[in-house]
């Protein structure tokens, strides 16, 4: 090769865009490793962080509960049934709090660019990282040393993207960490069950099954228009692009608060519309605008106002209609309408919430398909 066109080789070269190099850290059983922390006698009994009673709901257990069946969301009833010697031990969100803020200062000891997606995950961009030659396999193992030095253990997924970093996460559960080489991305995705894909839930994988649609490779060599006669315009697109392995998010330092909510599991079932309405007035609205910090509902921008629903079989529905501010009707509206899908059943919990707007939605692939 010539030195002209070696020098036009590396001026090409050095236009090339950087690879990204996208990690998900996900703190393994968080609130019950910060009991263990408390109290290190926890650590050789089963036991689970939440409320035993017969209203009570398992908010995350530790490993041992585990093998007995006990898992997050279950009800207290049901998690000793299972395993008739666990422990319950009342949440303490200040100490798990201040644990997350000790977690996410090692983090920024690596990168300054640091996603708190929620208490106990965190996104990473490591491109520009250059400690352990750069390599993002080496610069995780270093972080969960860390971590367990804190008596923590946490589980890690590395890609060139958001999504599948955090579905490579879960491979190696717990204390294990499993990477996707960005030219491994869509064969990766091809072998997933769509139920692995963010989004899809139970009634999309219903539908989609129906039609033919089980896998990610499924999608992938299906015609969009095909994917959006099953989901929608909207949402088939977003899986159609998603199974592609297209998520050009990137980790935001400043991340905007999409959600905010509140929800109260009463002290009995609930029966009656009347008696849900009263609680709704009395006790979830006055809640969700002290959360919104603002004396007016008219003084909040949103897009959508969601109520929650779960029944006394534990099954849960939402309902969502989009707005430009916020409507106590229209809470009342949709609390009447989600009610209807009771048939009979009593409701153990009732939650409302809303969704703001997001200034970087066109580039979002967030939105559930549900």
């Amino acid at each position: 090769m010539s030195s002209v066109a070696n020098t036009l080789h590396k001026n090409l070269d050095q236009t090339k865009p950087l690879q990204r190099k996208i990690a998900l850290l996900d703190l393994d059983a968080f609130f019950a490793a910060v009991e263990v922390q408390k109290d290190p006698k926890l650590a050789k009994v089963p036991f689970a962080v939440g409320g035993g009673g017969e209203r009570g709901v398992v908010a995350t257990c530790n490993y041992l509960a585990r093998k007995f069946g006990v898992r997050s969301a279950m009800s207290g009833y049901k998690a000793r049934k299972l395993c008739p010697e666990l422990i319950f031990v009342a949440p303490d969100m200040a100490a798990y709090r201040k644990v997350s803020q000790q977690v996410k200062t090692i983090l920024l000891g690596y990168t300054s660019c640091v996603e708190p997606a929620s208490i106990d995950e965190f996104y990473l961009d490591l491109t520009h990282v250059t400690v352990h030659h750069g390599s993002a396999t080496l610069i995780m193992e270093a972080i969960r040393s860390e971590l367990r030095a804190l008596g923590i253990t946490a589980s890690a997924g590395i890609s060139n993207q958001k999504m599948v970093a955090k579905i490579a996460s879960n491979h190696n559960k717990p204390d294990g960490q499993f990477v996707v080489p960005p030219k491994q991305v869509v064969p990766y995705l091809a072998t997933l069950p769509l139920a692995k894909i963010p989004g899809v839930g139970p009634k999309s994988q219903e539908k989609l099954a129906i039609a033919g649609f089980r896998t990610g490779r499924d999608v992938q060599q299906a015609e969009l228009s095909r994917i959006q006669s099953v989901l929608g315009e909207h949402s088939g697109y977003i899986l159609h692009q998603r199974c592609l392995g297209f998520d050009p998010r990137e980790v935001e330092t400043d991340r905007v608060r999409k959600q905010i909510s509140v929800e109260d599991t009463f002290l009995r079932d609930i029966y009656g519309l009347k008696e849900a309405e009263q609680l709704l007035e009395n006790m979830l609205l006055p809640a969700l605008r002290k959360r919104l910090k603002q004396q007016s509902w008219q003084q909040t921008r949103i897009r959508t106002q969601t109520i929650k629903l779960k029944f006394n079989d534990f099954q849960q529905t939402t309902l969502s209609r989009a707005a430009n501010k916020v409507s106590p009707s229209l809470f009342y509206q949709l609390l009447k309408e989600a009610w209807t899908r009771a048939n009979g059943r009593g409701v153990r919990l009732m939650g409302v919430g809303i969704t703001l707007p997001d200034p970087d939605e066109n580039r979002q692939l967030e939105l559930d398909l549900e």
